[in-house]
């Protein structure tokens, strides 16, 4: 293995690079993380805004989050050895700081290493879950104003029609991208840059998605990857007319496969309107996350 960037003694990090996706996948696979951010799509696309980089085992991996902080990691993903071992050479020379721990890391943490870590909440980290079924159904009180924005949007065109986001077709998706970050210059548009390098790489990263034309136009994609057969993320949406975005993810949920029971639809980065739009339409779960801290 070579080194791009390996600032940790007997750590070797590199860049993420394609042909580290099945071994990456078959880790997180094996592990029974469901963490969105452990996909290697996600690392992959998102390795230059968060500046990745990667120490890869036969049985686990570690993120070196370089956005974070000079001493900042993911929490390691992989077997109970792997990640051990992993930690036990991190600890050697560094006094790590791991974001994205979930509570059975912590648990994992707590345990192998007692009374060495302190742990702070990371609310703006936590992923929203969202049940198919109850989304599509919208039934009662709690769902009034999301049905009401469902409908704002179905009416805002007379005809909308989908199609599946394929290679033949994902250039259209970048250029809805493009055009959405024209329409919103103000705040950080990282994730419009991101999506664009995701959907360059659609095969290749086994991605997922619909094509949204309102009145014959092309006004909206998703795309996504899933995480297992029963679990779908969300990693990508824009959608040009905003007062649509409900409707178009109602249609989506729709048109996902059967097995698919669980949507995940990502953090809200602390932004407090993203906040307050995942609420609206319901979680049936928050996952908790938390920042690990050497004492």
């Amino acid at each position: 293995m070579t080194s791009d960037n390996c600032n940790t003694s007997s750590l070797v990090f590199t860049k993420i690079t394609m042909d580290q996706m099945a071994r990456v996948e078959t880790i997180r696979a094996a592990s029974g993380s469901t963490l969105y951010v452990y996909a290697f799509a996600s690392l992959f696309a998102w390795q230059k805004h968060e500046k990745y980089s990667i120490c890869l085992t036969d049985d686990a991996f570690l993120i070196k989050y370089g956005a974070r902080g000079d001493n900042a990691y993911m929490f390691p993903c992989g077997s109970e050895t792997g990640k051990k071992k992993l930690l036990d050479t991190l600890l050697q020379y560094e006094s790590p700081v791991f974001s994205y721990v979930s509570d059975g890391d912590r648990l994992f943490l707590e345990k192998t290493y007692p009374d060495r870590f302190v742990f702070e909440e990371c609310r703006d980290d936590f992923p929203y879950l969202y049940d198919k079924d109850r989304q599509l159904a919208l039934e009662g009180k709690e769902f009034k104003d999301l049905r009401h924005r469902i409908r704002v949007g179905r009416d805002s065109a007379k005809e909308w029609s989908s199609e599946p986001l394929t290679p033949g077709n994902v250039e259209r998706a970048i250029v809805i991208n493009r055009r959405w970050a024209e329409d919103r210059m103000t705040g950080d548009l990282a994730d419009t840059a991101v999506a664009e390098e995701a959907l360059k790489h659609f095969s290749e990263l086994r991605l997922w998605g619909r094509l949204y034309q309102a009145d014959g136009e092309d006004a909206a994609y998703a795309a996504g990857i899933f995480i297992t057969p029963e679990v779908f993320d969300i990693s990508f949406c824009k959608v040009i007319d905003k007062q649509c975005d409900c409707y178009i993810k109602w249609v989506l949920y729709s048109e996902l496969p059967e097995e698919v029971k669980t949507v995940d639809s990502e953090e809200d980065m602390g932004l407090a309107g993203l906040r307050q739009h995942k609420l609206l339409r319901r979680p049936k779960e928050l996952v908790r996350i938390w920042k690990g801290t050497l004492k």
